[in-house]
C-alpha cells in the first residue's frame, strides 16, 4: 500500500458520511460514475480524509456523520523502493511500509542496504543536501510501519518527546497454539545481555518492565493472530513475552518458535496515529495484517 502526502493546497471535496459501511464499498456506491481503479488509485494516493485523517485502508469502517474528503485531481504518483513502500511524505517525515529481512539502520556486521541508505538516496534523488534520520527502529524480522525524519530537529523532537507526539501504536503477530485467554496484559522484567539476546528475569534489578496488551483476531488449534498495543517498547518485547507465555511467534526461532511456514519472523507493526511533530497535523497510518498472517490460521 503506497501512499503520499495531500499538500494543503490541494482542493479538497466534503462528504457527509450517509450510512455506515466500509470505506471502499462505500465509494463504489456513491460514486457509481466514477470507475473502481480511479477510486483505487484515490485511496491508495492518500488523497482521502475521514474526520481530519488520511486513510489508505480499504475496510475502514465508517459510520454514519462522519466527514470524507477527497481529493479529485490527479494521485501523486507512487513510491515503491527496494524492500519498502513509501506511504507518507512531506517535508519533515517519510513514513515507510518496510518489508521483513531489511534492517532499519546500518550495522557493523552487515553489509547490504538498509531502510535508512534505500531513503538516503531517494531523497537525494530530489535535492542533493537532503539527509535522512532514523526516529526509531523495527526489527530487522519484523514489516510494517516505520518513520523517518528529515532533519535532525525533527528527529531530536521525536526521540525526547516520543510520548508527547505519538498516540497510538498497534503491531499484528501470529504465534504457535491456540491462545485460551480473548483478551490479556503481559507483564515481565526483560534484560538484555552481550549477545544482544533479551530474556525474561524474575527482578527488576538491571532490568525493564515491559507491558503489552493483547487480543485475538483469529486463532485455530495451530495458530492465533493476535494485536499488540505497547505501553512499552523494549526491543524484542513482543517475541520474548509470547515465547515465556508458551506460544512464540512463528518463524522465531531465536525465541523458541518450532515452526517456520511462512519463512520469515510472523510480526508485523500495522498501525502508528501521530500528531505531526510541526504542523500539528493528526495523522493515522494503518495496514491491513498480511495475507499470509490470515491464510496461516485459516489453513490450520
Amino acid at each position: 500500500m503506497n501512499k503520499k502526502s495531500m499538500p494543503a493546497n490541494q482542493e479538497l471535496k466534503r462528504y457527509k458520511i450517509e450510512k455506515d459501511s466500509e470505506l471502499f464499498k462505500y465509494l463504489i456506491e456513491f460514486f457509481s460514475s466514477k470507475k473502481k481503479p480511479l477510486l483505487k488509485s484515490i485511496m491508495g494516493g492518500g488523497q482521502i480524509r475521514i474526520n481530519g485523517d488520511v486513510i489508505t485502508q480499504f475496510n475502514h469502517p465508517l459510520k454514519k456523520g462522519d466527514t470524507m474528503e477527497i481529493n479529485w485531481s490527479k494521485p501523486s504518483k507512487k513510491v515503491k523502493l527496494q524492500k519498502l513502500n513509501i506511504i507518507y511524505e512531506d517535508q519533515d517525515l517519510i513514513v515507510i511500509e518496510k518489508e521483513a529481512g531489511l534492517l532499519s539502520v546500518a550495522s557493523l556486521k552487515e553489509k547490504k542496504k538498509n531502510a535508512v541508505q534505500i531513503l538516503k538516496e531517494h531523497v537525494e534523488a530530489v535535492g542533493p543536501n537532503s539527509r535522512v534520520y532514523i526516529i526509531h527502529r523495527l526489527e530487522r524480522e519484523a514489516s510494517g510501519i516505520l518513520l523517518f525524519a528529515k532533519s535532525k530537529k525533527v528527529q531530536e523532537l521525536l526521540q525526547n518527546s516520543w510520548e508527547d507526539y505519538v498516540i497510538d501504536r498497534k503491531y499484528v503477530a501470529v504465534v504457535e497454539g491456540k491462545v485460551k485467554q480473548a483478551n490479556g496484559t503481559l507483564k515481565n522484567y526483560l534484560r538484555s545481555n552481550k549477545n544482544n539476546r533479551v530474556f525474561v528475569v524474575d527482578t527488576p534489578n538491571n532490568a525493564t518492565e515491559a507491558i503489552s496488551h493483547f487480543h485475538v483476531l483469529k486463532q485455530s488449534n495451530a495458530y492465533s493472530m493476535l494485536e499488540f498495543r505497547l505501553n512499552t517498547g523494549f526491543k524484542n518485547q513482543i517475541r520474548v513475552q509470547m515465547a515465556h507465555f508458551g506460544h512464540p511467534v512463528t518463524g522465531d526461532k531465536k525465541y523458541t518458535a518450532k515452526k517456520n511456514p511462512l519463512g520469515r519472523v510472523a510480526l508485523h507493526a500495522n498501525l502508528i496515529e501521530l500528531k505531526h511533530p510541526i504542523t500539528g497535523e493528526h495523522l493515522k497510518f494503518e495496514l491491513v495484517p498480511p495475507s499470509n498472517f490470515r491464510n496461516l490460521v485459516a489453513k490450520a
